[in-house]
């Protein structure tokens, strides 16, 4: 999986909806960091993610912001990327963008049920 910036992430996520119009499907999920799991990044990449220090050292949970991880999958391709919560409108502006640039490639839902007939 790669681990991407957040201007990356954006366009490689515009590739794979690109790439999506003609076969295949992209899945994003997003998810909060907790401690346990900034922790658990800081091991493998030696260093904290930007906004993940206040959550570690905060004594009172309650009002920490946290950073979320949102990740994109298409086909075996993944990549993912940690925004802080600083970051994060700057973040949503790019997404809904994304969004609405290739909302075009949705299906339309078949509502052609059986007309059932009323009989009187």
């Amino acid at each position: 999986m790669k681990d991407l910036d957040i201007l990356a992430f954006t366009v490689e996520l515009g590739q794979f909806y690109e790439k999506s119009k003609t076969a295949g499907t992209v899945a994003v999920t997003m998810k909060r960091m907790t401690g346990p799991r900034l922790v658990m990044v800081s091991k493998v990449k030696k260093a904290l993610p930007k906004g993940g220090e206040a959550v570690v050292s905060a004594p009172k949970k309650d009002d920490v912001q946290y950073p979320c991880l949102v990740r994109a999958v298409y086909k075996k391709q993944k990549i993912s990327t940690i925004v802080a919560p600083e970051d994060f409108d700057r973040f949503q502006n790019a997404y809904s963008t994304i969004i609405r640039a290739y909302m075009d490639s949705l299906k339309k839902k078949d509502r052609s049920k059986k007309v059932k007939k009323v009989t009187k």
